[in-house]
């Protein structure tokens, strides 16, 4: 994340003229919200001092009216506004348009989906995308992944063996082959884990191996591999992902 701190004097150079390059956005206050998303979408924020009689001129400038309103600067001019007492979610659809290309757009559109369970909504962008740029290896884990979620495992495993060790999004791809592997071959106690992990039912395939392991089943150690693999193909940064390695610890190491 990167802010700088703006006031009358500097504003001319290093919004307007900055907002050449890149658009920038203009604040007043940094709400949790807005600081993550400049993170995730790699912009800067123009910090404004509420403190500063000068900045009033400013704020009329800009056509604020309360502290919360944000204003974004793209091509030397105002581009857009937000309100930034939005929750991450809707401030996020707010500002990415001004971020990120179309085909991102519509990436974090059909991950979003995905995340949400909405698989068939996430395969129809997720397949325009592919025909459209094949080499996009996020494009084709995702894809595969929602394949996976729908019961197309074999198409899903096509596109996932064309991504190489040294791409990006190895690791995931990897991470799910190894799950569907892993289903295939599944015996009791493990198939039904294995089971609802395959349909996009990742709480209870979570809950599932849990029990395994609580229960003293676990005697060849594929419920806690298990896991571990669907930690990586939700990601580190999902809530299931927090909440089942904490209760994963627990088990081993309490």
């Amino acid at each position: 994340m990167s802010i700088i701190q703006i006031d009358l004097g500097n504003f001319e150079q290093l919004v307007i003229h900055g907002s050449a390059e890149k658009a920038i956005v203009v604040a007043f206050e940094v709400s949790p919200a807005l600081e993550k998303l400049s993170d995730e979408l790699k912009f800067t924020i123009a910090k404004l001092d509420p403190e500063d009689p000068n900045n009033q001129q400013l704020a009329g400038y800009l056509h604020i009216r309360a502290l919360s309103d944000i204003r974004i600067f793209k091509d030397r001019q105002i581009a857009g506004g937000a309100d930034g007492n939005l929750s991450e979610s809707e401030l996020k659809k707010q500002l990415q348009p001004f971020f990120l290309s179309e085909e991102d757009v519509l990436l974090s559109n059909a991950e979003d989906a995905l995340n949400l369970g909405q698989t068939d909504a996430a395969l129809k962008i997720l397949k325009k995308l592919f025909e459209k740029n094949p080499a996009n290896k996020k494009v084709c884990y995702l894809f595969a992944k929602a394949q996976t979620m729908s019961g197309k495992r074999e198409e899903a495993k096509t596109i996932l063996q064309t991504i190489k060790e040294t791409d990006d999004f190895y690791n995931e791809s990897k991470s799910l082959l190894d799950l569907m592997e892993f289903y295939e071959v599944a015996a009791p106690p493990y198939d039904k884990a294995y089971k609802f992990a395959c349909q996009n039912k990742y709480s209870e395939a979570l809950d599932s191996f849990l029990e395994i392991i609580e229960n003293k089943q676990d005697t060849e150690g594929k419920a806690k591999k298990g896991m571990i693999t669907l930690f990586s193909v939700l990601g580190p940064k999902h809530e299931l992902t927090w909440e089942y390695r904490a209760k994963l610890n627990r088990l081993i190491y309490i």
